[in-house]
């Protein structure tokens, strides 16, 4: 019998996509053949790597971001494709009947558990979002959150130019801001402002994003990457025992894992409990830890 031929198509070079590709490769049998290609971030290459592969096709392939996934929605219709670290995939029309993909936002049932675990006495939750973006999100939160007994304000924007003014009308109101991962509400020009207000008006954020914690930000449930390729080379290995099988799914990332900025959670006058620095995965703290300028945002939007 020939060996297992699974293709890796990468959307660019990005740290993110890369921990989970290595994360794929480390949990799939060492007798699969993989053939892997970037897609440099050209859409354009995605689409003809997709085109080339039917004249050969894999057994699978594992399409890593938005721009690889796409490609193979537009040229892959028969093999089966696992998709991992693509935001808002319904937006693009994924995934496609033959496809089967890996949310890369955290459930907010989730989010808000581990938010109440770090600043445990504050009930009155800020969020910004776009309802283009997020509004189904934002909708299950609300539910959530008045599960776990908290108040969501959720201020809607349609632009990033209406971040400031939402900000500093919210905080005055909340007991804690959570940066939620939306292309309107995250930019790498909007960080520096979101870490500066909270910080000087003393309100814990809370993110998705262990950038931002090491940046000041209080705290954050993160997807891991290699993780999510580890979810991903189980999926596939599913789909390949049963490759007739149709579907068109998505999961929740599997073993989110918590980061805590002790240094700002003196700051703040919220010291974790021993709780919550036994289950967080990655602590910053000590000189630099609360920081006012942006620095590497590898994982600020997958």
């Amino acid at each position: 019998m020939d060996a297992t031929e699974i293709v890796i198509l990468q959307s660019s070079e990005l740290p993110y996509y890369e921990q989970a590709v290595q994360g794929f490769k480390a949990a799939i049998p060492a007798t699969t053949r993989v053939k892997e290609y970037n897609l440099n971030g050209q859409l354009a290459r995605g689409r003809e790597i997709g085109k080339s592969l039917r004249a050969s096709p894999p057994d699978l392939i594992l399409a890593v971001g938005l721009k690889a996934a796409i490609a193979a929605k537009f040229e892959i219709f028969d093999q089966p494709v696992v998709f991992c670290l693509v935001l808002n995939p319904d937006a693009h029309g994924l995934p496609a009947s033959n496809m089967t993909g890996i949310e890369v936002r955290i459930p907010p049932e989730a989010q808000l558990t581990a938010l109440r675990s770090v600043i445990p006495h504050r009930r009155r939750i800020g969020v910004l979002y776009d309802e283009e973006h997020s509004g189904t999100f934002i909708h299950d939160a609300h539910r959530a959150a008045k599960q776990q007994g908290l108040e969501l304000v959720a201020v809607a924007i349609r632009g990033q130019d209406d971040i400031a003014q939402a900000v500093r009308r919210l905080l005055p109101t909340i007991d804690a801001l959570w940066l939620i991962q939306d292309q309107t509400v995250i930019s790498e020009s909007a960080i520096p402002f979101y870490l500066d207000s909270t910080l000087d008006a003393k309100v814990p954020l809370f993110t998705f994003s262990s950038t931002l914690v090491r940046q000041g930000a209080l705290g954050a449930l993160v997807v891991d990457a290699w993780t999510v390729g580890q979810q991903a080379a189980r999926i596939a290995q599913a789909r390949l025992k049963e490759p007739n099988t149709a579907t068109s799914s998505m999961q929740a990332p599997e073993q989110p894992q918590l980061a805590v900025n002790v240094s700002s959670a003196e700051y703040l006058g919220l010291p974790p409990s021993p709780e919550t620095m036994r289950l967080a995965h990655q602590r910053f703290g000590g000189p630099g830890a609360i920081a006012r300028k942006p620095g590497p945002s590898s994982d600020l939007i997958p």
